[in-house]
């Protein structure tokens, strides 16, 4: 018995430390992942994923020059089916999509035949119908329907000249001004941006208190040492990430703590070699996804986790013939939606789903009590 006993505590330590040296770097460095191609469009090459909810939905535009972009919406985990996939019905109309929430909702803008354009809003899991005209965009929704866009408003006596006031939207569609500032003040400040959960708006260099209008005078977040910042998202933390300018000149990546401004000891979160790095999205862990430039000047996806940025080229288990360029969007499972392009067809973009794999060490147990019940099988033979 003694010496069973022995051998089963052999075998687990003998499997424990083959696993260990096996997968070190890899489990010590970041999760590894498995990648889901997202298909194309009826034969439309260019494909670009724009984020992913947490459900492993993923929101996306494929087209081309001539015929514009085509918005789809996939199923969770899964490659776009074409007959059940597209979001838009109208026709003459060109649709540019901005955001997707966990009910599936999409948020964007209508480019009209007149040129005109209008934000949309749609039912979730819906499709785009109409516009919300004066609304002329709509660029983020939070996962209880709550938007941010921007409303059109006459500035000359005949409006022929008109500007661009930031709004909030509601879900039952009213809507209030988004900054602390009358409108030909407020023009023009949205600069993209994200909504989270408990109604916080980043935008430009400012976040705001939930539910509140921005001060430009309390709610400015700073920036890296240079002139601009762009919030580009917010989790429920407040922690915003984005892009900033150095005192040097360079464009990075940052990530503040919980509703502060930004540290430039702490919040730039470097580069892959290069000079330049952009954060395009934030979970509620804290990782952050985005695009930065190598030594040699190519852009690459990046991972950053545990105070470190992780080429995301790297963390795909197997061998695989294509090249992530930018991650656009991560969820609550970690799963990342990213852009890319298959073997040196740099021209013609594809979109992926990357999933994280289980970890090495929780391989260990299965490994370890398929050993321990093949030695307890050895030893019932030998009875």
């Amino acid at each position: 018995m003694k010496a069973n006993n022995t051998q089963l505590s052999l075998v687990i330590t003998t499997l424990a430390l083959a696993i260990n040296t096996s997968f070190s770097q890899s489990a010590s460095a970041a999760t590894l992942y498995s990648v889901l191609d997202l298909g194309v469009v009826s034969g439309i090459d260019t494909v670009d994923a724009i984020d992913v909810n947490d459900l492993g939905q993923v929101l996306g535009e494929s087209g081309n020059i001539e015929d514009g972009p085509i918005t789809f919406r996939t199923v969770p985990n899964r490659p776009i089916n074409p007959a059940t996939d597209i979001v838009e019905v109208r026709a003459d109309d060109v649709t540019f999509s901005k955001d997707l929430n966990n009910s599936g909702q999409v948020v964007g803008i209508i480019l009209g035949g007149s040129r005109t354009t209008s934000g949309f809003i749609t039912e979730p899991n819906g499709l785009i119908t109409t516009g919300l005209f004066p609304i002329q965009e709509v660029v983020a929704i939070n996962n209880l329907g709550q938007a941010i866009g921007s409303s059109s408003f006459c500035i000359s006596f005949d409006c022929r000249i008109r500007g661009s006031e930031p709004i909030r939207i509601n879900p039952d569609g009213t809507t209030s001004s988004l900054f602390a500032l009358d409108r030909e003040a407020a023009n023009g400040r949205l600069s993209g941006g994200a909504i989270n959960d408990l109604g916080q708006v980043a935008t430009s260099s400012y976040r705001s208190a939930p539910n509140s209008q921005i001060n430009p005078e309390t709610d400015d977040i700073g920036s890296l040492g240079g002139g601009g910042t762009s919030g580009l998202d917010i989790n429920n933390l407040g922690q915003v990430v984005g892009s900033s300018t150095t005192t040097s000149g360079e464009t990075r990546a940052f990530r503040t703590t919980a509703n502060s401004a930004i540290n430039l000891e702490t919040d730039d979160l470097g580069t892959l070699g290069g000079n330049d790095s952009v954060a395009n999205a934030i979970n509620e862990l804290g990782q952050v996804v985005g695009y930065s430039e190598l030594a040699n000047g190519d852009v690459r996806a990046f991972l950053f986790d545990e105070n470190t940025m992780f080429d995301l080229n790297d963390l795909v288990a197997g061998d695989v013939d294509f090249t992530f360029t930018e991650a656009v969007g991560i969820n609550e499972s970690g799963q990342i939606a990213v852009n890319g392009f298959f073997g040196n067809d740099s021209q013609n973009s594809r979109a992926f789903l990357l999933t994280p794999v289980p970890e090495p060490t929780s391989m260990l147990g299965v490994l370890a009590f398929g050993a321990g019940a093949g030695i307890l099988r050895r030893r019932a033979k030998r009875v």
